[in-house]
């Protein structure tokens, strides 16, 4: 995808449905994260952070045709596409003064009528004439119902991320009042449309009364407005509806993010210890070394902890050379999987849960579990100090501390291994909590440790957080929305290397029958072909043919969306050495590259993830 040299400054967001021809807007690629203001204005970034506009196309809207509109990519490629009506779907549009937009939200499917574009708002002292007036209550009615939409989709956003319902009922409050005043806005406008035969005929007989605005007997002057059906109050959406799906969108509190392996990181406090943070990490696709990935970074370094570079800067040793330390990365499922444990722990805690009071002979006994749960065959070898061998097993041993130290109840500690990463290749780690007592609270402890080292240690104690059953729910509502930002940055595309040149399988454009546009591309090569549905559950059910074969080199590789048809994507030219050459043409050009078995696995597993209704809507 080349340069199309829009900023995120030019950009606001706007609904799908008010773009007219000439309007540009900009598709970004996968891993783009930003924010929008009250206005609708952007802050956002992308690779080189500052220094390169988002990346993505730049779409241009030709002509438009009710809901159908004609468009043209900055790169030149044009297609008819159908604005959706069944979702509150939005577009970033790029601003300019001199824009008149399509009728908002208008049902009549026909272009605007002269004089029904926006007016600028005029300042309520220079609204002295009729005409300004009838453009002021115009601009401010839309102004209204613009405001309270904003407000819907922002209620929608804060109760999926389980923002506290005081919050929620003051915005509810807000979106309710800003309903009403675009109602109220809208039938001032329509009486005073009714005023304009009385303003003629003051024109026509200048003497016949009070001219400092209208006669008191004007039609509609002291009438209560009536608001309109379609601006009436909204109702509050039900419990256990469907909210809108989940923004990609998570907060920099730490100020990390660099639009490339970092798209956001945050922080939540504790009662003792360090902070807990998380990064939302994103490693791309791999390469020939490991498989890449999204995950979430926990971090509970006692220092500063910058997640992408890994350095540990000590507190209060600003001179002092930064170590390194490698947070725990969990994938999406152990993200969540994690908030659950903390969800559970924290209930435990407000139910009045004490945990035992940490003894010598505990705590000894703790380690040698957690020395065990690596290593069953440990539990039969005898204890050896220096070089005598005691003639009792590991095993034996543990029994003895557990008769000093007596397990009170079921454990409450509670783990989640990297897994993910460590089958993509990466470095491995564990988060750990349970609840622990400080100064007679109990509290969810909450550590990040390194491979698959034990928390208790005296090395890793200072990296035990201490949180109040508040924070912990805290930390697990953040480590959801950041799993949610992590399978975000994981659909719609395939990126299979760094750089300009590098290949890439790009289905993130939705096609007016709800299939993808599919875009395989290599450098400035590129082919792209529209599937139905049904045309993309075939195309996954032949990857799926391929990777469960017991031979590659044997097994069916390539898919024709219709029989005889030009287009096709062919993978079946597989050595072990190399991978999977495939080659795509459209019936035009064509286009190669390689992919590894993990790469094609990729490929698959995420068209299942959105033909299972879970990609963005």
């Amino acid at each position: 995808m080349s340069d199309h040299g829009i900023g995120w400054e030019q950009l606001r967001e706007i609904p799908m449905l008010d773009l007219a021809p000439g309007d540009t807007w900009v598709q970004p690629a996968i891993g783009s994260t930003w924010s929008a203001g009250p206005d609708g204005r952007l802050a956002g970034w992308d690779h080189g952070w500052h220094t390169r506009p988002p990346r993505g196309r730049a779409l241009t809207v030709l002509s438009r045709d009710g809901d159908a509109i004609t468009i043209r990519s900055h790169e030149g490629e044009e297609k008819t596409v159908t604005i959706p009506r069944d979702r509150d779907a939005h577009v970033l549009l790029v601003d300019r003064p001199d824009r008149c937009g399509w009728t908002a939200r208008s049902d009549d499917n026909t272009t605007p009528p002269a004089g029904t574009e926006r007016a600028a708002l005029a300042p309520a002292g220079e609204v002295g004439s009729h005409a300004a007036a009838l453009a002021y209550t115009a601009a401010m009615s839309a102004a209204a119902a613009d405001t309270a939409a904003s407000l819907r989709r922002t209620i929608a956003t804060m109760g999926r991320r389980q923002v506290g319902e005081d919050a929620i009922g003051h915005l509810s409050a807000a979106r309710d009042q800003a309903a009403v005043m675009a109602g109220a806005l809208a039938s001032a406008h329509e009486v005073l449309t009714k005023h304009t035969a009385v303003a003629e005929a003051y024109a026509a007989a200048p003497d016949a009364g009070d001219k400092n605005w209208m006669s008191d007997d004007a039609a509609g002057r002291h009438r209560a407005p009536e608001p309109r059906e379609d601006t009436m109050t909204p109702t509050h959406p039900p419990a256990g509806g469907s909210p809108e799906p989940p923004s990609p969108g998570v907060a920099d509190l730490l100020g990390y993010a660099d639009g490339d392996t970092c798209h956001g990181t945050d922080q939540v406090a504790s009662a003792a210890g360090p902070a807990t943070s998380l990064a939302l990490m994103d490693y791309g696709d791999g390469n020939d070394r490991w498989s890449g990935g999204r995950y979430v970074a926990v971090g509970t370094s006692p220092g500063q902890w910058n997640p992408v570079t890994g350095a540990e800067q000590p507190v209060g040793e600003e001179r002092q050379q930064p170590m390194a330390y490698v947070a725990p990365h969990l994938d999406s499922a152990e993200a969540e999987a994690a908030a659950a444990h903390l969800d559970e722990l924290a209930d435990l805690a407000e139910a009045g849960h004490r945990p035992p009071k940490p003894t010598k002979w505990g705590r000894a006994a703790q380690r040698l579990e957690h020395l065990l749960a690596g290593d069953a065959d440990l539990a039969r070898e005898k204890v050896t100090i220096v070089d005598d061998e005691l003639p009792v097993t590991v095993r034996d041993l543990l029994a003895l501390l557990r008769d000093k130290a007596p397990a009170a109840g079921p454990s409450t500690r509670r783990h989640v291994p990297t897994t993910a990463m460590r089958e993509a290749g990466g470095d491995t780690g564990v988060l750990w909590m349970d609840l622990v007592d400080h100064d007679g609270a109990t509290r969810v402890a909450v550590s990040g440790v390194e491979g698959e080292e034990d928390p208790a240690s005296d090395y890793w104690q200072p990296y035990t957080a201490q949180h109040t059953p508040e924070q912990a729910r805290e930390l697990a509502t953040k480590l959801r929305t950041f799993a949610a930002g992590a399978r975000e940055a994981a659909r719609g595309a395939l990126y299979l290397g760094d750089g300009d040149e590098a290949g890439y399988l790009d289905w993130s454009v939705r096609t007016s029958d709800g299939g993808r546009n599919l875009e395989i591309g290599a450098g400035a090569d590129a082919v792209n072909f529209d599937l139905n549905p049904t045309q993309m559950r075939e195309l996954h059910d032949a990857l799926t043919a391929t990777i469960t074969a017991d031979d590659f080199a044997d097994a069916p590789g390539a898919y024709w969306p219709k029989e005889n048809d030009a287009r096709y994507i062919d993978w079946s030219d597989f050595e072990y050495e190399r991978g999977f050459s495939l080659q795509a043409g459209d019936g035009t050009r064509t286009v190669s590259l390689t992919l590894t078995l993990k790469q094609l696995q990729a490929w698959r597993d995420r068209l299942a993830t959105e033909l299972a209704g879970e990609g963005p809507q």
